[in-house]
């Protein structure tokens, strides 16, 4: 069953989830090392092809091309973790191509659609394990579109704390702890909010007294309160 990290890592999607057990079987699967800025545009067609990547070290950040030719941030792996690069060219079309980018040196291992079929079959744990990881990438993608679906920006950024605040209890004053990695501009790309509007919105939060921010947390005091802040 996922746990409290997996859930954190579906609405902050720059953080890791629980370690995969595919990892354990790395000496079956191909090697790559990528410096930071280097990619992986990969599409598996037949079963020999590379589809399932396991990364051991580092992060890469999945990518779309936007119309003006720059990337969009989807979400990131992170060490432990794993991810599918796309299937029969589904995901790329034309010039737009979905890519894996790697945020710093990075070490994955890749592993073939049947290579992966072998080892399911020895350890039927890894198959259930690549159904997780599937729902993990429906649901960070799918929570981002919901959260910048509102037309309101503040009520963009009260709807992704107030779910967070359903995962983390809050303390004896009524206050949740939000243990959120993300930098200024990680957080208005994954909201759909301009930098400088998403840093005068945590700031009138901040002012109102409604929460603190530090760099690995913000704290909601009252998150009753958070709809209300316009």
């Amino acid at each position: 069953m996922p746990d409290r990290q997996d859930y954190t890592a579906v609405l902050v999607p720059t953080m890791p989830y629980h370690q995969l057990r595919i990892g354990e079987y790395i000496e079956l699967g191909k090697k790559r090392k990528l410096f930071k800025g280097e990619s992986i545009y990969a599409s598996a067609k037949e079963l020999d092809d590379l589809y399932y990547f396991y990364v051991e070290k580092g992060q890469l950040c999945c990518t779309f091309t936007k119309f003006t030719g720059e990337p969009v941030a989807l979400f990131y792996r992170n060490a432990g973790n794993a991810f599918s690069v796309e299937y029969a060219g589904i995901a790329s079309l034309g010039k737009f191509k979905m890519r894996y980018v790697a945020t710093a040196d990075t070490v994955v291992f890749g592993f073939t659609q049947a290579g992966l079929y072998e080892i399911c079959q020895k350890d039927p744990e890894v198959f259930y394990e690549f159904i997780f990881n599937c729902h993990m990438a429906f649901g960070q993608m799918g929570h981002r579109i919901a959260d910048a679906s509102v037309a309101s920006a503040m009520q963009r950024l009260a709807f992704w704390l107030l779910k967070l605040c359903a995962i983390y209890e809050p303390d004896a004053s009524g206050a949740h702890l939000l243990p959120v990695k993300l930098t200024l501009q990680q957080l208005s790309d994954l909201l759909g909010i301009h930098v400088t509007t998403c840093s005068r919105l945590l700031a009138q939060l901040e002012t109102d007294g409604i929460i603190s921010r530090s760099r690995d947390a913000i704290k909601v005091f009252a998150a009753d309160r958070l709809l209300d802040s316009e």
